[in-house]
Parts: C-alpha cells; sequence; structure tokens
C-alpha cells in the first residue's frame, strides 16, 4: 500500500500524520503532501516536511504544523483526466477521525460535473472507497482506442506470374519450350475469392466523444470474358476451358487461337485471347491480341502486337520492317533488324541490328549470347554474353533513365499542383454561382459570360491535369530502376560500343571481359560481376 498522510487535530492545534508505504508502496510524495497543505490553509514549515519525510522508516510520524486550527476535515479526492482523454484517474485523501467519509454518489456527481460520462467503472470507486486506497492512482473511468479492422483482399488460386522465363540447359541453350507462361484452367474452376473487409469497433473518449475506426477497403473482382461470379460476390470462376492471367489486377481467361501459319490463308490476326502459330507469321501480316502469342516457327518482317508475352521459338527476321510490342515480355531464339518494345524483359540469343526497349531488362546470355549493332535500351539491367563485335560494329547499350526526365517530372508535379490550385477556385467561384442561382438571384449578361468561360477553362484544365497524370506514372515506371541499373558482360565488350547508364555516356575505347559496368558519379565503372 502507499504511503500517506492524515490531518490530527487537538488542543494545541493542527498536525499531519505520516504513514509510511508498505511492501512495494510508493513513498510519500513531498510536493502532493505541500499542494494538500496548501489547499487546506494550513501554514508549515517546508523544511520541517522535507526533514519529516527524509527520515520516514517503518514508523508512523507526527509532525506539528500550525497552532491555529483549521475547519473539520473530510476525506477528500481528485480526479485528473488523462491527455488522451481515454482514462480518468482518481486519487483519494484521508480526512479526520471526525470528518465526513468520501461517498461513492459523491464521486459520481464530480464525474458528471466534469462531463465525463462513458466507460465508468462503479465496482473500482466503491473499491476504492472501502479499502481506503490512499495517495493511490485508481482508474474510474476508461475509453477506448479505435480498433484498425482489416481490409479486404482477393486470393487467387492460380499462378499470377507473368515474368516466367525459359529454361536455360546445361549446354547453354535454352529451352523455348518450358515456359509456363500459360496457366490452364477448366471450366468452373474458382480462380478467386474475396475474403471480406472487418470493419473496426469506433473509439470513444471518456466524455463520450466518439472516434470512428479507420474507413476499411472492400474488394471487388475485376474480370474480362469467359468469367462468372458467385451469387455470394465472393468467388470469381471460369466459364470456360482455358488459360488465365492476371493483369494489372485484372483477371482474365482466354481460350487459345491455334493456326498452322499467319499468311495469306489466314489473313491477319485481330483476337481477344491467347494465340499460337504452329508454323511461321509470313512478311507484312500481323496479329493482334490482348492475350500471349507463341510462335513455333519464324516471324518475318511481320507486325505482332500483343497485351502479354510474345514468344517465337526459332526467332524473327525482322528485315528492318518487322515490329514486337508486349505488354509483357518478348523471348525468341534471335532478333534480327526488327523493333522490339516489351514492359517486362527481353531474351534472345542474338539481337543483331535491332531497335530494342525493354521496360525492366535484356537478357542475351544463352548460346553466343550476343548483341551486335543496333540500340538496346533497357530500364534496369542487360545482361549480354558478348557486346558489338571486332569488326566495331555500331552498338548502343542504354540502362535507367536520363536525368533530363527527372527534371521533367518534377516540372510536371509542380505543374499538377499549380492547376489544381486553380481548378479548385475555379470550382468555388461555380459553385458560389450555382448557390445564388439556386436562390432566385439574376445574373447580368457579363456574369453569364464569365461563368461559361469558367466553365469550359475547368474542363480543359481538368483534361491537362489528367494527361500531366499520366505522364507523371509513365515517368515512374521509366525511374524506377535507376539507382541500380547496370550492364552485365559475361564473355567480351569490344571496342566501338556506346554505353550510357542513367544519363551519364561512355564509349568503349578497350575491351572489357566479364564485368559489371555501373554509374558512379559522372562516370561509368567497371566492377566485379555478381
Amino acid at each position: 500500500m502507499n504511503g500517506y498522510f492524515k490531518i490530527e487535530q487537538n488542543d494545541k492545534g493542527v498536525s499531519i500524520r505520516l504513514i509510511p508505504p508498505t511492501e512495494d508502496g510508493e513513498k510519500i510524495r513531498v510536493a502532493e503532501l505541500r499542494e494538500y497543505l496548501d489547499r487546506l490553509g494550513v501554514t508549515y514549515d517546508p523544511m520541517a516536511i522535507n526533514s519529516a519525510l527524509y527520515q520516514l522508516s517503518d514508523t508512523d510520524v507526527v509532525l506539528f504544523l500550525s497552532p491555529i486550527k483549521i475547519p473539520t476535515v473530510d476525506e477528500k479526492c481528485n480526479i485528473v483526466i488523462a491527455e488522451d482523454k481515454l482514462s480518468a484517474v482518481l486519487r483519494f485523501y484521508p480526512g479526520e477521525a471526525e470528518g465526513k467519509p468520501l461517498t461513492a454518489a459523491y464521486v459520481k456527481e464530480l464525474l458528471d460535473d466534469m462531463k465525463i460520462k462513458y466507460g465508468i467503472d462503479e465496482d473500482a470507486i466503491e473499491r476504492v472507497l472501502s479499502e481506503k486506497k490512499y495517495c493511490s492512482d485508481v482508474i474510474i473511468a476508461k475509453g477506448k482506442l479505435p480498433t484498425a479492422g482489416r481490409d479486404a483482399k482477393i486470393n487467387y488460386y492460380f499462378d499470377t506470374n507473368n515474368k516466367a522465363r525459359p529454361e536455360l540447359k546445361e549446354d547453354g541453350s535454352v529451352d523455348f519450350f518450358k515456359l509456363n507462361t500459360l496457366h490452364k484452367c477448366t471450366k468452373g474452376q474458382v480462380l478467386a475469392e474475396i475474403e471480406p473487409e472487418e470493419r473496426g469497433e469506433d473509439g470513444i473518449d471518456v466524455f463520450g466523444t466518439v472516434s470512428p475506426a479507420r474507413e476499411v477497403k472492400r474488394a471487388k473482382f475485376s474480370h474480362g470474358r469467359n468469367l462468372i461470379i458467385s451469387e455470394d460476390g465472393l468467388q470469381l470462376m471460369s466459364n470456360v476451358d482455358g488459360h488465365a492471367s492476371l493483369v494489372d489486377d485484372t483477371v482474365f481467361v482466354a481460350d487459345v487461337y491455334q493456326v498452322e501459319n499467319v499468311d495469306p490463308a489466314t489473313g491477319n490476326i485481330d483476337y481477344n485471347g491467347n494465340v499460337e502459330v504452329n508454323g511461321n507469321v509470313c512478311e507484312n501480316f500481323s496479329i493482334k491480341t490482348d492475350g500471349n502469342v507463341f510462335v513455333r516457327g519464324v516471324v518475318e518482317g511481320a507486325t505482332i502486337e500483343a497485351g502479354g508475352n510474345i514468344i517465337i521459338a526459332r526467332g524473327m527476321h525482322g528485315q528492318n520492317k518487322g515490329k514486337l510490342i508486349a505488354g509483357g515480355n518478348v523471348v525468341a531464339k534471335f532478333i534480327s533488324a526488327a523493333e522490339v518494345t516489351a514492359k517486362g524483359f527481353v531474351e534472345a540469343e542474338q539481337i543483331l541490328n535491332a531497335r530494342i526497349n525493354a521496360g525492366e531488362s535484356v537478357h542475351a546470355e544463352a548460346g553466343k549470347g550476343l548483341i551486335t549493332g543496333g540500340r538496346v535500351i533497357a530500364g534496369k539491367e542487360i545482361n549480354v554474353k558478348n557486346a558489338g563485335s571486332a569488326m566495331g560494329a555500331a552498338t548502343i547499350l542504354e540502362v535507367g533513365s536520363d536525368p533530363e526526365v527527372k527534371k521533367q517530372y518534377a516540372q510536371l508535379q509542380k505543374d499538377v499542383a499549380e492547376k489544381t490550385k486553380s481548378l479548385s477556385q475555379m470550382k468555388q467561384i461555380m459553385a458560389a454561382t450555382a448557390q445564388k442561382l439556386q436562390a432566385g438571384n439574376k445574373l447580368t449578361t457579363e456574369q453569364v459570360m464569365n461563368f461559361k468561360a469558367i466553365q469550359q477553362q475547368a474542363v480543359q484544365l481538368q483534361g491537362e491535369i489528367g494527361a500531366d497524370l499520366a505522364q507523371i506514372e509513365q515517368m515512374d515506371e521509366m525511374m524506377r530502376f535507376d539507382e541500380n541499373a547496370h550492364i552485365n558482360v559475361r564473355g567480351t565488350m569490344y571496342q566501338g560500343v556506346a554505353v550510357t547508364i542513367s544519363g551519364v555516356n561512355m564509349a568503349v575505347k578497350s575491351e572489357y571481359t566479364y564485368c559489371r559496368l555501373v554509374r558512379k558519379g559522372a562516370d561509368i565503372a567497371s566492377t566485379n560481376l555478381i
């Protein structure tokens, strides 16, 4: 039990009895005692108080304070509210033997006067008064913090990895048929399931003020054709036998369109789903699909556009007019005289006089592992066995983004902030004008013209902000690999190769072998290959 103090009076005047703590109880607080005496209006010698408390050991000490008597002292209490308003603490003080005891009803009146109305612990109040827990902090009202709750989430029951790469065999060649880029599904198969959100509980302080729990996020399926949602809205199922894929949080199921060749017999192919070509894609023909394209033969001067991956088992003769455009990855035995754009990676054993632009990486390590001629750009890394040629073929390798892009990015962000501010001001003006009209006020001809002009400007500004935000998102994608951009050379990089890493340029004047090229400050340096 904590140590405490008690006023005693007799014919000689006022004294204070100091009762030491028992067991692990807290000692009497000097400041608390002096504050208590000040409130009672008792005169005392501070030095004598300090000395008595210092000497207090196992037995009570009675210290005479003043010959001037005071009114009979009743039991008293203080109630302190925590800074976060989540608790109210009572501290109980004894009275004289003749004083009135503190009652639970009086404590409740105090709480009512202080506007405390939530979480009152009546048992704690009764207990502290009956057990006479003097000079002890007892929580008599307690609020609660809001609980976090849990956002809904979607569980996918198929392989959502769209970055499968071909298997590299022991002899250095690539097995283009072991890609695992298509994830088979059957009709009625559950491909995804929503784990519903759980709302948190609101918080409330001792004054009864509610702190709303965080809004939890709900989930809903985003999907393409060939899929159905269960009656309870929690399961997404395939409606056909086909292949499942996840692209930007949207589930697609495609049944595959198969042809022998893309040639005059088939014409150009425009299909929503995966396309498999057992033979070749002939010159000047095209394939366009939102799925994957798999070609078992050769692509000759043709154009292939795919929302997913493009796989060409035997390679591509671009003839300086062929194009491959993939929302995922591009994998081919070789790529010659073609233009290739991929959001993911590009992989080929040989890249010859081609223009390659990969959002993430370019791989030319298997087999001959050659990049010679043309221009190869990757956001994160280029992995090559041999780059350029002993004859000095003009070859350009670039990784990372240009510093100029960062300046444009910062300027765009500033422009969006300014335009958003201007748009907000325009909306305020339009809202104020609308209120006037609703109130029955008529506008002058000039005011009507100004109102229409502001409306047109707001629409135009909204469009500009949308375009700027789209460009910012695109730049974000470009710059996300900047810090670790590098070129891995697993064989030889010959003289004549031009290298750019995050805006720093270097012309290779002597051969590099088995190394990693990285940017260091304003230079490009060679380091050990990891």
